[in-house]
């Protein structure tokens, strides 16, 4: 059975002969057989839920490149769940899903570089993830973005642009970010808030756009 055979038997409910069929090719080495294996483990899906299993899973499949195996390995080892807490390793295999253009683990990298744990502190880099995942319309990652502009962290200080992202995460659904964009709006002339509300609307289109 291949790989598309096992999701096609467990669409139709065929859960044994699916997982059976993604434990054999996960043995061959197939990652995504392994991350699929990691997920059912993790979540206790039709299976008993084992982190210990779940990370060696995620492993085998993060260690070839598969970008949401090695995400769901660094919450695991952020989380000490299943294996020890390690803020440093979670950094590795954030960046390894983030340099394959995952949004949740660019964001998680901005993070680590943003409160310095598991990375040194540096906001260049923290600014430089935060946008690569708020590109991709990742809520935090702008809302967080809103903050640098705020601050002037990582970015020149601009009340502006602090708007724009705090407008973009506060229609993302972001709690807060409303109010944190009405803080800085007191900041702007009522045409600046305009022109900016203007573009965080703009750049809300376009991201639907390329979600469609």
């Amino acid at each position: 059975m291949t790989f598309e055979d096992a999701v096609a038997a467990w669409g139709r409910g065929e859960r044994e002969q699916a997982i059976a069929a993604w434990q054999q090719l996960a043995g061959q080495g197939d990652a995504r057989s392994q991350h699929n294996l990691g997920v059912l483990l993790d979540e206790g899906r039709e299976v008993a839920r084992d982190p210990v299993l779940a990370a060696r899973y995620y492993r085998q499949a993060a260690e070839q490149g598969f970008a949401q195996a090695a995400l769901n390995l660094a919450i695991l080892m952020e989380q000490g769940d299943g294996l020890p807490r390690d803020s440093n390793q979670a950094s590795r295999w954030y960046w390894v899903a983030a340099e394959q253009g995952n949004a949740q683990a660019q964001f998680k990298l901005g993070l680590k570089f943003d409160t310095g744990d598991g990375l040194p502190a540096d906001s260049d880099q923290a600014v430089k993830w935060y946008f690569l995942a708020a590109s991709q319309g990742y809520p935090e990652a702008c809302n967080n973005l809103g903050r640098c502009f705020a601050l002037g962290e990582g970015v020149e200080r601009s009340d502006f642009e602090a708007f724009k992202w705090f407008n973009i995460a506060a229609e993302l659904g972001v709690a807060n970010a409303a109010r944190y964009r009405e803080r800085v709006a007191r900041e702007l002339t009522p045409q600046e808030r305009l022109r900016a509300g203007k573009l965080s609307d703009e750049w809300l289109v376009k991201l639907r756009l390329r979600s469609e």
